[in-house]
């Protein structure tokens, strides 16, 4: 039967981990031992010590189950592939205890193999993500760019279209130019009137999109001009 002890008296005047440290060595009992407090407890493999002297006991774990322990509090679903520190007090929240407990934690995680193939152990600025989730409706964001010049082709050398951002939806005109005035006179027919005010509008740095005749526009309507790097849209 495992030995147990609810006692709040101190060993002799020992610190809690030399009581720990002997009762695993040794497998001394504590004084405080005795078969009608030891029923209390279930009769398990596993050695019951008392801890900090206010009746909590933890759970001491053989040398056979160390590993399974680790894994299970460092790689389970739940483990979250944390440091070597954080993965040793996950086991002491599980009232599970032993003596090199913060070595053997430090030596499984810098050998676990999945955390060295990424190469760092999961902390707190991995637990979020990175960049921001942006929600937003049909037609809210257009991007818009000119292809071409092509061979001319009964005057047109150019392609000038606009890519709805979440449908994918695509409007294009073939076009002789590739000025400003084109590009405001696309966007009021063919997106403004047919699909609405969107909310953005991602163009690159090219004179075409970036002037004052396309900022008096998109000023009128409210539409927040994003420009992003040369044919990168």
């Amino acid at each position: 039967m495992s030995s147990c002890c609810t006692s709040k008296r101190p060993h002799h005047g020992l610190p809690t981990s030399a009581i720990m440290w002997q009762h695993l060595n040794f497998h001394q009992r504590h004084p405080g031992y005795t078969r009608k407090n030891s029923k209390a407890m279930p009769n398990t493999t596993y050695g019951m010590i008392p801890t900090f002297g206010d009746s909590v006991v933890i759970k001491c774990i053989p040398d056979t189950e160390i590993n399974s322990v680790l894994q299970f509090c460092h790689s389970a679903p739940g483990g979250g592939h944390h440091g070597s520190t954080r993965t040793a007090r996950k086991v002491l929240d599980y009232g599970l205890y032993w003596p090199t407990i913060f070595r053997d934690a430090y030596q499984f995680v810098s050998t676990y193999d999945k955390c060295q193939k990424v190469g760092v152990a999961m902390n707190r600025r991995h637990e979020m993500p990175q960049q921001p989730i942006l929600f937003c409706e049909f037609f809210y964001v257009w991007g818009i760019d000119f292809m071409g010049p092509f061979p001319v082709s009964i005057g047109y050398s150019y392609i000038l279209l606009a890519v709805d951002y979440v449908s994918k939806w695509v409007e294009a005109i073939a076009t002789k130019t590739n000025d400003a005035k084109v590009v405001v006179d696309f966007l009021k027919s063919n997106i403004l009137f047919r699909f609405g005010v969107p909310k953005a509008l991602i163009s690159n740095q090219g004179s075409h999109f970036y002037n004052r005749a396309m900022a008096s526009l998109l000023h009128k309507y409210g539409v927040v001009h994003r420009v992003a790097t040369t044919y990168h849209p």
